[in-house]
């Protein structure tokens, strides 16, 4: 054995185990093996380390020569220096050959060709390049050893770890990528400074990471020497792409490559020779696991790298290139994600984002911001299937704030991209303020294509409350065939459209729109236009109750997801997997797919995602029982619904309303700290809020709750509400809430004892539910079963199975039609008769279009008041919004029996307002308006005798409406037209202009014509 071996060295290589292994293997079949790898990754190291484990392996010697202390010697030079192999194996170290590497290839097979024993171990930072050599790099190490490295190092220094510096420890490891150099030289800085502090200062590693071992050669003592010596031995053509190569973030290939950093000094055609060289010297990491290659420069390369770029003054130039080069790949990715196959150009961008991100902090710190915000509106896509909604719609404010965005179109544009970012958010207002920007600016540009995209997206955010006034724009918008880059302009309209019309109501048309979509999606192969198709499908499918069509249609958008990586869609297709799973009974894996799409939507950052999520979560929680879950459930929906939108709040309330009602008829209403009337003000609520929103299958749902909560203490209100559901529902097509609106009924009547009634339609209801394969939840069977055996008993096996099958024979139309005329006398509640007085007043305010607030005013009560009152009205009448009311109104008032009924009223009218009138005006005045008005009255309400053809008569109506708006509004005009008329004699009328309401017109004789048109004239 030689005699120069290190024996002094302090600290072996920490977890380089299996590397000393392979090199022993390789070794024992290869006489030259050459270690190569980056500065500082630890191959003189590790070759110490084998010399000291395997020199009994070579019983004919061992020797190591440093090439850094000399010239590489000949044979005769190492004959001189005794390295003089002897019997049997033979090992020689040559050290650090990277800077004699041609002198070494001449060298190294003389060596081999007269010593058939020896074998060499040749540690570079590039290969030899001899016959024979195997080489085998040494890669930094992982996360765990390299923060195990650390730990040892700085243990030495006095400064053990704790658990509370792990995390900064690894936070080092992390951004010096393991190199084992690298944090030794952190290591040492632990004498002076916490982990922590370390971690905050690597921004600049170089300056923070020099002063290492005295013993250790120069080029071991700092990063900046490792790094030096190598970039020293560079010829020029290799310096100048390493030091452009440190504008890229993370990693590149080749075509980025060739696309940024040839030019000015560099031809396109060498690009490639300069990098597989830089390559091959170790300073350029090279991955090709892949099916494309990527390459990266470790970080203390790049600030090496850095360091240079800005002495040769080429920062500025390259960066802008840099940005340039990724605003236009992410704007043809954006272009390519709208006409096919939308996976691949997610993946390139998911590849570039590190590059792309540094481009928008470069755009937003002094560089071009009019490049950022291209960029920044060709990500919208990707950065809301991908889940960033929130960090996409920072980048963009901050650089349309900065006001230095200098092309008009890119900046109309940034705005729209803002505010579909913020549509994904749930902040609407601030959606609706920066499309409505957009839209001005596009019109004054003349750009059709913008402006019909910024219309989209404005008729997009009022399908979240008026989705009927959304309809006819997005139809028109489908209709125009045109479409903007970037943009799947086939696909948005349409599956905005199928669902403002499944919001209405609509099913039919909503299948309709959507199949188009999907068919333009297969068609065109867009993976974009068929997953948002197939997703808005299968709801329409759930809704009319085919649950197998539902499932084929969310398995096809699941994988047009995943091929995507669209952890929005992802998130959305396993909430319809589960509420699919939830409607058959298979309880177990609705909860298992609803749970991720919780977990999914949390980390997507959307908030409406998250709340249809856990809505659908806690309404299969009801359906099992789990009260007190659906209750914590239900109260997140609620604060994400007053964050976001009236819709989600509604859900949300009914949810609650129904989770307190389970849990008071379970017997744990202590438990949840609510009491059984918390459930009806709840219900109540989530009505009112529903119909701010005009979403009719919410509005069944909260309609079904409300008559839920109300069956045992107002069973007149419940039978109401669920007759208003269950034509809601029929009229819909909803055939699975058909089922439980017929069973609700069902076990109202056998509650009534009307049992012959409560049968049938038993038997109706569960007929529905076996052709929809509609599993009857769990919470709900204790209650079914007991209604049954009431009605069993009490008619007989005989009789209750014969009116059971009678029920089952019943088509839904048929049924609804039965379950209607069983409903009783009018005393139970339902319909106008039922409206108490103030509930007319209000309902004759709002439909002649005033707001709550407007209401309130005048009626000296609270817009909350008015609001209840509505809904109380709505459930009466079976309507569903204030648009619905105001028909109702017009058709019920011309429906009145003819001149008699209207002649009557208007007398009753003008013989209230004459008498008090004629209190300060005297009898005659007031006789003389009374009549007038009163006949004008008549005239109008008798000029329509033949009324609605589909209704019957109501006379009961027809009196009270009479009497009551005789009555109040006599008194109120005649006291206002009298107090006005006796303080400002001549002056005319004191009553209010008329406003708001369509019907009417600016009467100057007094009014009557606003009158009128509010009472349906």
């Amino acid at each position: 054995m030689g005699d120069d071996l290190p024996r002094d060295w302090s600290g072996g290589p920490v977890g380089r185990d299996n590397e000393l292994a392979g090199l022993r293997g390789l070794l024992g079949s290869a006489r030259l093996v050459t270690l190569t790898g980056a500065p500082g990754v630890g191959k003189t190291r590790l070759a110490h380390a084998y010399t000291r484990a395997w020199a009994d392996a070579y019983p004919g010697g061992v020797w190591f020569r440093d090439l850094t202390a000399g010239p590489v010697p000949g044979l005769a030079e190492l004959a001189e220096l005794g390295v003089v192999p002897g019997e049997g194996p033979s090992l020689l170290v040559l050290d650090t050959c990277e800077h004699v590497a041609d002198r070494c290839a001449v060298i190294v097979p003389e060596l081999l060709g007269t010593y058939p024993g020896l074998g060499v171990l040749a540690t570079s930072r590039e290969p030899l390049g001899v016959p024979g050599e195997v080489t085998c790099r040494l890669a930094p190490l992982d996360l765990g050893l390299s923060a195990r490295l650390f730990a040892e190092r700085a243990a030495a220094q006095g400064r053990p770890a704790t658990p509370e510096t792990v995390d900064a420890v690894r936070e080092i490891c992390r951004r010096l990528d393991g190199l084992p150099l690298a944090v030794e030289l952190a290591a040492a800085r632990s004498i002076m400074l916490s982990p922590a502090q370390i971690a905050e200062r690597l921004d600049d590693p170089l300056r923070l990471l020099a002063g290492g071992n005295r013993t250790a050669h120069p080029r071991h003592r700092s990063l900046e020497a490792a790094i030096g010596w190598s970039h020293e031995m560079l010829p020029g053509g290799e310096r100048l792409l390493l030091r452009r190569l440190a504008v890229f973030e993370d990693g590149f290939v080749i075509d980025d490559v060739e696309g940024i950093c040839a030019g000015a000094g560099i031809r396109p055609d060498a690009v490639v020779g300069l990098l597989a060289m830089l390559v091959s010297r170790s300073l350029v990491e090279c991955d090709t696991s892949g099916a494309v290659t990527r390459y990266r420069l470790l970080r203390v390369v790049r600030a090496y790298a850095r360091q240079e770029l800005r002495a040769a003054d080429e920062t500025g130039t390259v960066r802008a290139r840099h940005a340039e080069y990724y605003a236009s790949l992410a704007e043809r990715a954006a272009e390519a994600l709208g006409t096919g196959a939308a996976a691949p150009h997610l993946e390139r961008i998911e590849a570039a984002y590190a590059n792309m991100r540094a481009v928008l902090r470069w755009c937003t710190s002094g560089g071009s911001t009019t490049v950022g915000a291209r960029l920044a509106s060709a990500l919208e896509t990707y950065w809301i299937l991908r889940g960033r909604p929130r960090e996409g719609r920072g980048w963009i404010a901050s650089l349309v704030s900065s006001g230095a965005v200098d092309r008009a179109e890119v900046l109309a544009a940034a705005e729209l991209s803002g505010a579909v970012l913020s549509c994904a958010l749930g902040e609407y207002a601030d959606a609706s303020d920066a499309c409505r920007r957009s839209l001005a600016m596009f019109r004054e540009l003349g750009d059709e294509a913008g402006q019909t995209r910024a219309l989209a997206v404005l008729a997009g955010l009022r399908t979240m409350g008026e989705p009927v006034s959304a309809g006819p724009t997005l139809t028109e918008l489908a209709a125009r065939n045109r479409a903007p880059a970037g943009h799947e302009w086939s696909g948005v309209p349409l599956v905005l459209l199928g669902r403002a019309l499944l919001a209405s109501g609509d099913l039919a048309g909503a299948r309709a729109a959507l199949e188009r979509c999907v068919t333009a999606g297969r068609r065109r192969g867009s993976e974009l236009s068929l997953e948002m198709g197939l997703l808005a499908m299968a709801q329409v499918a759930v809704y009319q109750g085919e649950y197998g069509e539902a499932e084929s249609a969310l398995g096809q958008s699941l994988a047009a997801a995943d091929r995507m990586g669209d952890v929005w869609g992802r998130a959305a297709v396993l909430r319809g997997l589960g509420e699919v799973a939830a409607c058959r009974g298979h309880y177990g894996p609705a909860r298992e797919r609803l749970a991720e799409a919780v977990a999914i939507a949390r980390s997507a950052d959307s908030p409406p995602l998250l709340g249809d999520c856990l809505d659908t979560l806690g309404r299969m929680l009801l359906d099992v029982g789990e009260y007190e879950a659906a209750r914590e459930v239900f109260s997140e929906v609620v604060e994400v619904g007053e964050r976001t939108a009236a819709r989600l709040a509604a859900m949300g309330l009914a949810g609650l309303g129904a989770a307190i009602l389970g849990s008071g008829s379970s017997g744990n209403s202590g438990s949840s700290g609510y009491s059984g009337s918390s459930a009806l003000t709840f219900a109540e609520e989530a009505m009112a809020r529903a119909r701010e929103t005009d979403d009719r299958p919410l509005a069944w749902r909260c309609l079904f709750t409300l008559g839920s909560v109300t069956r045992r203490d107002d069973p007149s209100r419940a039978a109401s509400a669920h007759h208003s559901a269950l034509r809601a529902g029929a009229a819909m097509g909803l055939r699975a809430q058909t089922a439980d609106s017929l069973e609700a009924m069902a076990g109202l009547a056998a509650g009534h004892r009307r049992h012959e009634h409560a049968a049938r339609l038993f038997g109706a209801a569960q007929s529905l539910r076996d052709r929809l394969g509609l599993s009857r939840p769990p919470a709900v069977a204790q209650q079914h079963e007991a209604d049954l055996a009431g009605v069993r008993a009490a008619l007989g096996e005989g009789e209750f199975a014969a009116l059971w099958e009678e029920g089952a024979g019943l088509d839904v139309g048929q049924a609804v039609t039965y379950a209607g005329r069983g409903r009783g006398p009018r005393g139970q509640g339902v319909g106008w008769a039922a409206l108490t007085r103030a509930e007319r007043q209000v309902a004759l305010l709002a439909s002649g279009g005033l707001t709550n607030r407007e209401i309130g005013a005048k009626l000296f009560v609270s817009p909350r008041t008015v609001q209840a009152q509505l809904s109380s009205v709505f459930a009466k009448l079976g309507l569903s919004s204030r648009r619905d009311l105001a028909r109702e109104y017009d058709s019920r008032a011309r429906s009145l029996r003819g001149r008699d009924l209207g002649r009557e009223l208007g007398r009753d009218i003008g013989r209230d307002i004459g008498r008090d009138l004629g209190k300060e005006l005297g009898r005659d005045t007031g006789r003389d308006i009374g009549r007038d008005l009163g006949g004008a009255l008549g005239r109008n309400l008798g000029s329509h005798p033949g009324g609605d053809p589909g209704r019957e008569p109501d006379r009961d109506l027809g009196r009270d409406l009479g009497r009551d708006l005789g009555r109040d509004l006599g008194r109120d005009i005649g006291r206002d037209l009298g107090r006005g008329l006796g303080r400002e004699p001549g002056q005319g009328s004191a009553l209010p202009a008329q406003r708001d309401h369509p019907g009417g017109v600016q009467d100057p004789e007094g009014g009557v014509t606003h009158l009128t048109g509010q009472l349906g004239g």
